[in-house]
């Protein structure tokens, strides 16, 4: 029998806890995608969906590597690293930047000494675009599995809140 790795049943939390606010409404998912690079065994599975209420978007991608996988069927190869997966969100909006408004929204709800980058995406075929990366420093391991669903809600909120910013 199949033994999911951490990733997958982290995988499984993320994306269960996004669909159940897509089915009641809070969000729109808009793609998906669960990758697997067979040249380098490293899995990602990315998510985006927009707040019911407002054009902003956020990607939530849950990315694990060769060694994350290696730690956990491995129990020999690492004693000060744990399996799991890392996580990172993307903000996303049409527009060159950030209100001010906005940035605060991104301090207030992050915190401003996140490891975060700030993008402006040009294009002659597309409209212009903005993103908001934040990168998280630390594995999320199986026992995490209420963090991880905390994060989506957060995410939600901060789509809302980031809303209301730019309308006011």
């Amino acid at each position: 029998m199949f033994d999911p790795t951490a990733f997958d049943n982290l995988k499984t939390v993320l994306e269960g806890t996004i669909y159940d606010r897509d089915l009641d409404g809070t969000i729109s998912i808009t793609n998906r995608s669960d990758l697997i690079d067979v040249a380098t065994l490293n899995r990602t599975f990315i998510i985006t969906f927009t707040s019911a209420n407002n054009s902003i978007e956020a990607e939530m991608q849950l990315y694990a590597d060769l060694k994350k996988l290696a730690i956990e069927l491995l129990p020999e190869a690492s004693q000060e690293e744990y399996p799991g997966a890392a996580i990172s969100l993307t903000f996303r909006k049409e527009g060159l930047k950030w209100s001010k408004n906005e940035q605060e929204v991104f301090s207030k709800q992050w915190g401003e000494h996140r490891c975060h980058e700030w993008r402006q995406i040009t294009s002659n075929r597309h409209p212009a675009v903005c993103e908001m990366a934040i990168h998280f420093d630390r594995t999320i391991t199986e026992e995490m599995f209420r963090d991880v669903e905390d994060m989506v809600y957060f995410t939600i909120e901060t789509i809302d809140m980031l809303g209301k910013a730019a309308n006011g």
